[in-house]
């Protein structure tokens, strides 16, 4: 009986919560990323470092889940917790890697999605330049994680991507023969990749599950956003996008997207823990409510001096 009436007044709360409006978070596991770039012995790019990738990889994991509940967007599920699920149906995340539950409905409590995926490379090298009679040493670290992420609803792949970033800095530099060396940063260097890669892999998931979007469009003209410093930084310039009538595939019944058309640009002039306003760049007075943005691609940008890039982007 009393278990009776728990339940039944559960259901009268997710209704009354419905009713004003109150949206419940998606809910993402951090699952299982793999360490597959190749080691420094067999990839001469990179030279040896004394840290243990698989405790980077570690270390990766925590950025990755830290910055995802920085986004305020989702219920981030620890690895552990999904593990101990997946167990009590037979499940692994190694199937799920793999592919090999593929079409199959799984039935994880609440779980919305579960991100995967591998190091694929990871490392730092010597790098040097010369103008005139000037000569710098450096280093560069570079770090490339393909990532997956499943809907767990319909059991398959929703999108995968991959993301890449670097991080470059100096060691030493010469003028006419006289030199002058550094000290190596390979450590901060390499952590300061790792965090821009979590970040880049954060943005991935955001921008396909919940993307930026216009929230008001205030009588002074400026703009804001749904996103605040987990996403965006002063000075980050986005393009703002309206979106037409879904389109679906004939075939599958999937949907394929929504035609979208450039209205205008925007930069980020203060950014709050869950809100950020900018100012129209481009486009004045067809900016609305809404609308989308995306960060434009500018590969000269740096973020706390790591320049970083997406590849193979995908929308739902």
């Amino acid at each position: 009986m009393k278990t009776a009436f728990i339940k039944t007044l559960a259901m009268l709360l997710m209704t009354l919560c419905s009713g004003f409006g109150f949206a419940q978070k998606a809910t993402i596991a951090v699952g299982e990323i793999e360490y597959r770039a190749m080691d420094s012995s067999e990839n001469k790019r990179y030279r040896a470092y004394s840290r243990d990738p698989r405790e980077d990889t570690r270390a990766f994991v925590d950025m990755v889940t830290t910055a995802l509940v920085k986004t305020n967007k989702f219920d981030v599920m620890e690895r552990t917790r999904m593990t101990e699920i997946l167990e009590e149906q037979g499940l692994s995340l190694q199937g799920i890697a793999s592919g090999g539950y593929e079409g199959r409905g799984f039935n994880l409590q609440g779980v919305d999605y579960i991100l995967i995926g591998a190091i694929t490379e990871y490392g730092q090298e010597a790098s040097s330049s010369q103008v005139g009679r000037f000569s710098m040493a450096g280093e560069r670290a570079v770090m490339a994680v393909d990532v997956r992420v499943l809907d767990v609803a319909e059991g398959s792949i929703g999108f995968a991507d991959t993301v890449k970033a670097e991080a470059a800095g100096g060691s030493g530099f010469a003028v006419k023969g006289l030199a002058q060396s550094g000290q190596s940063n390979q450590g901060s260097m390499l952590g300061q990749v790792m965090r821009e890669a979590a970040q880049l892999v954060t943005n991935l998931i955001v921008s396909n599950i919940y993307p930026i979007k216009v929230v008001v469009v205030q009588s002074s003209g400026e703009i804001m956003l749904n996103y605040g410093n987990s996403m965006l930084s002063v000075g980050d310039v986005l393009s703002v996008f309206s979106q037409g009538e879904a389109f679906v595939d004939p075939d599958t019944g999937e949907q394929l997207g929504r035609e979208e058309q450039l209205v205008g640009k925007i930069s980020v002039v203060s950014v709050q823990p869950r809100f950020s306003k900018a100012a129209v760049l481009e486009g004045s007075g067809e900016i609305a409510k809404g609308m989308i943005a995306r960060p434009t691609d500018d590969p000269d940008r740096s973020n706390g001096g790591a320049a970083a890039k997406q590849k193979k982007r995908r929308l739902w």
